[in-house]
């Protein structure tokens, strides 16, 4: 019986195999229990996400708030352009741009909205073609068919709109574009093209009967 506990390292009845898997498992027991430094880890994989989550969050609410503006702008600036009026000391185009800029400006750099304004017969030919003669049947315009000038430039339009201001009881359609960039580099660095998005506003309005002028 003394050559045979000489021989075994562990307790009678207990097999070097059984010992060392109990061995394992009370050390694995032990680390498990050990969370120190776990918290602390986790955090650090899971902060790069964070924060790339709260900056998108913040420039789409930025690109949502750009977009409200410029149609907000487009949508002032016809109302200050049915009237015909100016203010004092600029043209009557002067003054509408002042507006854009004064209600797009908040957030949007006016120098970089561009402005147009088309004149229309009326509203239900806003963005259609000028009136063609379509000879051979092929559906759309061919050099040398009739067409009806609507807008006197002397070549047929997809969009009969002629730039203007219009006069009294015209119809006018004012846009405004904007390209708009992430407010950060780190968006702009990642999103293709620089993350630029073509914003647009549109608001066609009919002016007042003023007078002439």
């Amino acid at each position: 019986m003394a050559w045979v506990r000489a021989r075994l390292p562990v307790p009678l009845g207990e097999s070097p195999r059984l010992a060392r898997c109990a061995a394992v498992r009370r050390l694995g027991a032990a680390l498990s229990e050990d969370a120190r430094g776990g918290a602390a880890v986790e955090f650090a994989l899971a902060l790069p996400l964070l924060v790339l989550l709260v900056i998108g969050i913040f420039e789409f609410a930025v690109l949502l708030l750009s977009q409200s503006l410029l149609q907000a702008a487009a949508s002032e600036a016809a109302r200050t352009g049915i009237t015909g009026a100016a203010d004092a000391g600029l043209s009557r185009e002067e003054s509408i741009r002042r507006v854009v800029a004064r209600i797009a400006g908040r957030l949007v750099p006016p120098e970089r909205v561009e402005l147009t304004t088309l004149v229309y017969p009326s509203f239900e030919s806003i963005g259609r073609p000028e009136p063609f003669t379509d000879v051979n049947g092929n559906g759309r315009f061919d050099a040398g068919e009739p067409f009806h000038d609507v807008n006197g430039n002397g070549r047929w339009d997809a969009d009969m709109g002629r730039p203007g201001l219009g006069g009294p009881n015209d119809v006018v359609l004012y846009r405004l574009s904007y390209e708009w960039r992430p407010m950060t580099a780190l968006f702009r660095g990642i999103l293709p093209d620089g993350g630029r998005v073509e914003l647009r506003a549109a608001f066609p309005v009919r002016n007042e009967p003023f007078p002439a002028g």
